[in-house]
């Protein structure tokens, strides 16, 4: 059976029984912090706008595309916000999700901030069945339109060092579906938790190493766990590699072009069996930092936050 056909079908299945979620799959996720922890909105004194686009499966018609548009900066000594908008399109399926994110800001002492924050937003889900071509059954006779709210939260604690992340995502337990290459392993309605961590290691004056991991969970569902390295050169050039427990492996290079523009790209390859079927997946994100001479490169002396040890900036 083709594939076309396979995703089809489980396509259906899925928003028939209610198909919502927010769950951002990407590599990049050091780039777009906040999709998955709202505390993470307002980390820095200015603004930072990324773009990021994902191509998935890229031998396949009608593979997963996903693009993502995230905004987050301070607005005070204490508060930060941030915006998120998510579109991703697979097939019969498109899905849009809007979030907004509120975080507060607690100095610890002058090398540590521990933040709190909470995420509002919802899902527009469209299943374009008419497409289908199918004339025969009801069940297609019409497209699928819905609108799912929900929430999230989280809490980021972090010195110009090391980082520790906890966070959770569909608050309201709207149902979502987990799934593996193109095959659909379960059904779940529980919040989805986000667990991650990382150090920032100055090996010279040049060189640092940046070791995390980012892990995610769900009742019923197995635990899915990256696990990342990456190196720094002269906070101008980054090299890192990632490795998604028994599923897939990705290479990344980003280079900051000046004090306020930084650009990525990332190949994801899968070790599924799958992954013969299948091709590999393509990542680029472009960061701007907005209206930092507002305020300067460093924070103000009253700011009750540091700089976040996986940013970096020119010197």
């Amino acid at each position: 059976m083709k594939f076309k056909l396979i995703l089809s079908i489980l396509m259906i299945m899925i928003t028939i029984e209610g198909y919502s979620q927010y769950e951002p799959f990407y590599s990049q996720y050091n780039n777009n912090f906040n999709l998955i922890n709202p505390a993470y909105s307002g980390a820095h004194d200015f603004f930072t706008l990324t773009a990021n686009v994902r191509s998935q499966w890229v031998n396949e018609p009608g593979s997963p595309k996903t693009g993502f548009l995230t905004l987050q900066g301070g607005i005070g000594n204490n508060l930060g916000v941030g915006f998120s908008a998510v579109y991703d399109k697979v097939y019969v399926l498109n899905e849009s999700h809007l979030y907004g994110d509120v975080s507060y800001a607690i100095r610890l002492n002058e090398e540590s901030t521990l933040s709190f924050g909470l995420k509002a937003g919802g899902s527009f889900i469209n299943v374009d069945l008419q497409s289908l071509g199918i004339t025969n059954d009801l069940l297609f006779s019409s497209n699928i339109n819905e609108f799912k709210f929900n929430m999230g939260a989280g809490a980021f604690f972090h010195t110009d060092k090391f980082y520790a992340s906890f966070s959770t995502l569909n608050l309201l337990g709207n149902r979502y579906y987990s799934r593996e290459g193109t095959n659909i392993n379960s059904a779940n309605e529980s919040p989805i938790f986000y667990v991650s961590s990382g150090y920032r290691f100055q090996t010279g004056d040049k060189i640092a190493l940046k070791p995390s991991f980012l892990m995610r969970y769900a009742n019923g569902e197995p635990i899915s766990l990256d696990v990342s390295l990456g190196v720094l050169y002269n906070n101008q050039v980054e090299l890192g590699i990632s490795h998604r427990i028994n599923n897939s492996i990705a290479g990344l290079i980003q280079i900051r072009i000046n004090d306020n523009t930084k650009i990525g790209y990332t190949y994801e390859s899968y070790l599924a069996s799958v992954s013969q079927y299948l091709g590999g997946s393509h990542e680029i994100s472009l960061t701007f930092d907005l209206w930092k001479g507002r305020y300067g490169y460093r924070y103000r002396n009253n700011r009750n936050k540091n700089e976040p040890p996986f940013y970096w900036g020119s010197e």
